[in-house]
């Protein structure tokens, strides 16, 4: 009896472990030091790639962080936070429905894609911001033809929609490699601090406390069965 009482004590705490694992972690917006380098216009700069937030992991660490936004009709303010749950680019298959539904997992593929050309745009603010404007025309294809009297201004221009094309038509046909370590912070809808829609995100590389170390749950799992197999010896003994 008290060979299985043990083991089911620690068959609890493996499941405890486990499902921090999968712990909501949290993003507050801090800032957004980019505006979009367009000009005078009657309708207003919109700020671009970095967007800064704090991501607050399951251990309670915070990290700041440089931010994609991937949805330009998503109103955030500055202070408001909301959980969201980490998923890594490289696991997405096309296929995938993404924050319950809204979008596809091309989609995330496709601004990943995109996202990861800002480290040749370094330096060179315009390409910046076409490069985000192709992220916002992915997932939100109505844009480009809505605003299209932004035409010419650096926003929903033929640069942008040229750059949203060549993710589409190439972002399927990368190796899982290419996403290395590109997260999306897909949101959790009613866990938003200001209410509305929580923005989808992404990053690279993985802040620390994304993912857990595998290595822990190995070692945690091995000393699991290893006691459960010493505890069985001594009970066949006695």
């Amino acid at each position: 009896m008290r060979l299985k009482t043990a083991v089911i004590v620690m068959s609890l705490s493996l499941v405890c472990s486990l499902s921090r694992v999968s712990f909501a972690d949290t993003l507050t917006y801090q800032s957004s030091e980019s505006a979009a380098p367009i000009g005078n216009y009657p309708w207003g700069a919109d700020y671009v790639y970095p967007y800064y937030f704090t991501y607050t992991g399951e251990g309670g660490t915070n990290t700041l962080v440089p931010l994609a936004c991937m949805n330009y009709e998503r109103d955030i303010k500055w202070g408001e936070f909301w959980d969201v749950t980490p998923l890594l680019v490289s696991t997405v298959s096309p296929t995938d429905s993404i924050d319950n539904g809204a979008f596809t997992g091309a989609q995330v593929l496709e601004d990943a894609y995109l996202f990861n050309q800002y480290a040749a745009a370094t330096g060179n603010d315009l390409l910046s911001s076409e490069i985000q404007y192709a992220i916002w025309s992915i997932m939100d294809p109505a844009i480009n033809s809505s605003n299209s009297l932004f035409n010419g201004y650096g926003l929903f221009d033929s640069v942008s929609q040229g750059l949203a094309q060549t993710a589409i038509n190439n972002a399927p046909y990368e190796l899982s490699s290419y996403y290395g370590n590109d997260v999306a912070f897909v949101p959790i809808n009613g866990s938003q601090s200001y209410g509305g829609e929580p923005q989808i995100f992404m990053t690279n590389p993985i802040p620390p406390a994304v993912a857990p170390e595998p290595t822990s749950l190995v070692l945690l799992g091995t000393g699991l069965f290893g006691a459960v197999a010493f505890m069985r010896r001594r009970h066949g003994k006695a």
